[in-house]
């Protein structure tokens, strides 16, 4: 009886491991299983989380290239003796309609007599045009200037939607034929009250585009053969230094100037530039400078207002060293520094200073000697984009000239002709935390060239 009891707890015991091991092969099985599950599982995820940001930042790209530069602007005949550049459209705020601002340059002496109207949806909207003249005409001394530039205006009352172009008709014309201007939108199309756009996608929108800062390149009056522009360090400089101080984005008037060199170059960087055609119809000389870099101006402005906070128009020899930067987000950002001065200042003048360009120096900033009896042809100017389009345009807009200690301008030159009082050292007017803070952009530059 015994042997039986034993051989039945040895038959018990063999089962028992036998379920065991059954149970634990199934379960390695089972974990294998999940360990893949969840391997594909994870990487699903990233994948997923990766195009979406991919996605996301993709579609805030295209936005800011198509506020930037579409439709292209471009200098075409709307008339017998006149030409427009870009057209802009802005919604009234508290009233119904809008009106369209276009600019324009007219052979001098033209008679400027035009109709108007809006293409909305297929239909035509009749307008009521208005013109100004630029307000500097009667300031800038160009006589010898075969052009005049205007501001055109096409006006309703009315809202009859959102228009996607403005004509023109020449009434002094032979042949009145109407001339269409692709219409860009000063505010982002998803802000507009009559747009369906969800609201959070709309306020996503706004967010991602609005951006610290940019800067408007001029090209045109800038000298593509003097010894900073056949220097490719010095050009990348530019874009480099301005880069340290958080701004990406740069509109370029007269883009194919710039050198294959140091657009290849700038191909590694994260910055974006946008290329804005300037091909002007009338004779440039030194008299017409002002004109052309006011009309340049206007539309820098218009193509930056609600899209970023400060905008700048700068030659690729001019940089600006404020005390702080655009992007930080610390309590010494820039924007709130100038928080302090009313909201209706929108202009503040950097003290410029010409300083000699040496092509030795490896750093721009290196450049130490500057001559204190070369006056600057025009003042440069940080627009803060925070009043609507009208006002900033106004020659009467609020200005403030900006103390030392809140930054100046470099205007790198060649010294040929030194003045009587010699040459001066920049650096020694300079406090010691704007020093260090220059020094600071300098490395940062110096590791990138």
């Amino acid at each position: 009886m015994r042997k039986y009891q034993q051989l039945a707890l040895l038959l018990v015991s063999c089962f028992s491991i036998g379920v065991l091991m059954m149970y634990k092969s199934e379960n390695n099985r089972l974990k294998y299983v999940l360990k893949y599950v969840n391997f594909f599982g994870r990487n699903d995820a990233a994948v997923l989380r990766r195009l979406q940001n991919g996605t996301g930042i993709e579609d805030e790209h295209h936005l800011l290239k198509t506020a930037f530069s579409k439709p292209l602007p471009v200098w075409q005949l709307i008339g017998d003796s006149f030409h427009a550049y870009s057209a802009y459209w802005k919604r009234n705020e508290l009233v119904a309609g809008g009106d369209a601002h276009v600019i324009v340059v007219g052979k001098k002496g033209a008679v400027v007599d035009f109709r108007c109207s809006f293409d909305v949806g297929g239909r035509s909207v009749q307008g009521k045009f208005r013109f100004q003249r630029d307000a500097t005409e009667g300031v800038v001394d160009d006589k010898g200037a075969t052009f005049t530039y205007y501001n055109f205006f096409c006006q309703v009352s009315r809202n009859f939607g959102q228009p996607e172009y403005v004509s023109f008709s020449d009434t002094t014309s032979a042949t009145k034929r109407q001339v269409k201007l692709r219409l860009r939108y000063v505010k982002p199309a998803s802000s507009n009250p009559n747009s369906n756009t969800d609201a959070k996608t709309t306020m996503k929108t706004n967010t991602h585009v609005r951006l610290p800062a940019t800067i408007c390149v001029d090209l045109v009056n800038f000298n593509m053969s003097s010894s900073f522009a056949r220097s490719s360090d010095a050009m990348l400089q530019f874009f480099l230094f301005h880069q340290a101080l958080g701004v990406e984005h740069f509109l370029v008037y007269n883009y194919d100037e710039l050198p294959e060199k140091v657009v290849h170059l700038l191909e590694r960087t994260n910055l974006h530039l946008y290329g804005l055609p300037f091909n002007f119809p009338f004779l440039q000389t030194n008299t017409t400078t002002g004109r052309i870099r006011q009309l340049m101006l206007t539309d820098c402005l218009l193509r930056n207002v609600n899209y970023a906070g400060f905008t700048m128009l700068l030659t690729p020899n001019e940089i600006v060293y404020p005390n702080a930067r655009f992007a930080s987000d610390t309590n010494r950002a820039l924007q709130l520094q100038l928080r302090h001065y009313a909201s209706e200042t929108s202009r503040f003048e950097l003290a410029t200073f010409a300083v000699c360009f040496d092509e030795r120096k490896k750093l721009l900033i290196d450049n130490a000697q500057y001559d204190p009896e070369v006056k600057a042809p025009y003042a440069t100017l940080l627009y803060r984009l925070e009043l609507p389009p009208t006002q900033l345009l106004l020659p009467t807009t609020t200005s403030v000239e900006l103390p030392l200690s809140n930054g100046f301008a470099h205007r790198y030159v060649d010294c040929q002709h030194v003045g009587k009082d010699g040459l001066h050292d920049w650096r020694n007017g300079v406090r010691e935390d704007l020093m260090n803070h220059i020094n600071t952009l300098r490395n940062e530059v110096d590791l990138l060239i």
